[in-house]
């Protein structure tokens, strides 16, 4: 397999990129077992493991929930669990690469900047890949039952995946279409006390970085059945209001000029303003509504039933009277509302 040191890499100390290039040329000639009794004893092999496989997303051949440590006396080795037998691999390979060309055909087709490119991939990957909600119950009692929806064969292949197959699968097509990208592991914040693992994007764009979180969009996509951009392309001020990760591991994402509120003159610095963004978009005679909130804004209480009164309140002015469906973030400060056939 012809692999590569990618983004990741370029995060690491010293002894991790010597640890890195070990696991790079193990996973290169697809090994089932590797030595690391010569790695640095402060580097932590599994971090290692991830950044490769997140810079290299065509590694499918075996399990990465289940990689196995063993050793005895001096003799260190790592045992990859799961493997898939080489015939196999090598067509399911061939599958991806025939599913990735056809995704990137249709990302480039009447894409004409970064911007339309990298939103066209994010709207493909929503509305290609499930989020498997059964692997993440099994996740949670310490076992996989899908292995692949942890790669990028199992979220476009297969068309389902967890977060580190959406993940996976977004460095591969962004790598396709000329863009750096690595895999960040951390935490997503479901509550102020409550945290998940989780596992998103640092994409490069023209010498600029920004976060990229295409799990918790689409998941979004699939409950309401409109794309979501609550995660596209954001700095890392915005990104940890729910996310935590270490950040001295990522390149400083440091702009929000790609964000999609933003491009589209949907963010509102005020209240005042959301009441115009909701005007402005039911003149164009949309389905959708989608605003942000500055995080400068003090909130109406019940912020969500407050700007839904807003919509209402616009719609009729405009003679729509459509069910709708709803949602409001308080972390990301992202309003939604979709009306109803």
């Amino acid at each position: 397999m012809n692999l590569r040191e990618g983004l990741g890499y370029t995060r690491l100390s010293s002894h991790e990129q010597q640890a890195y290039k070990t696991v790079l040329a193990a996973l290169s000639s697809m090994a089932v077992s590797f030595d690391f009794s010569q790695i640095h004893p402060s580097v932590d092999l599994m971090k290692i493991i991830n950044s490769v496989l997140g810079d290299n997303p065509s590694v499918i051949y075996f399990n990465k929930t289940a990689v196995e440590t063993v050793e005895s006396g001096l003799d260190k080795q790592i045992e990859l669990t799961g493997v898939i037998p080489k015939p196999q691999v090598e067509k399911m390979i061939l599958e991806l690469e025939e599913k990735a060309e056809q995704m990137v055909s249709s990302v480039k087709a009447g894409t004409a900047d970064d911007y339309a490119r990298l939103l066209k991939l994010y709207d493909v990957l929503q509305s290609s890949i499930r989020y498997d909600k059964q692997e993440l119950q099994a996740m949670s009692s310490g076992k996989s039952n899908n292995p692949l929806s942890h790669n990028a064969y199992g979220s476009l292949v297969n068309g389902v995946a967890v977060c580190d197959g959406f993940s996976a699968a977004f460095t591969l097509l962004a790598n396709r279409l000329g863009y750096e990208s690595m895999l960040v592991t951390g935490d997503s914040l479901q509550s102020p006390t409550v945290s998940v693992k989780h596992s998103w994007n640092v994409v490069k764009v023209n010498g600029r970085h920004y976060h990229m979180d295409v799990t918790w969009d689409a998941r979004k996509y699939h409950e309401y059945e409109g794309f979501s951009y609550s995660y596209f392309a954001l700095d890392d001020e915005d990104i940890a209001n729910d996310h935590e990760w270490e950040i001295n591991t990522t390149p400083a994402c440091s702009y929000n000029d790609l964000s999609f509120f933003l491009k589209n003159g949907l963010f509102a610095n005020n209240i005042g303003q959301c009441a115009d963004i909701i005007r402005a978009t039911l003149k164009k005679q949309s389905s959708f509504i989608r605003l942000r909130l500055s995080y400068n804004i003090a909130l109406p209480e019940n912020t969500g039933d407050y700007l839904m009164q807003l919509v209402m309140t616009e719609a009729r002015k405009h003679g729509i009277s459509k069910r709708f469906e709803y949602y409001w973030n308080d972390q990301t400060r992202c309003f939604y509302l979709k009306f109803l056939n």
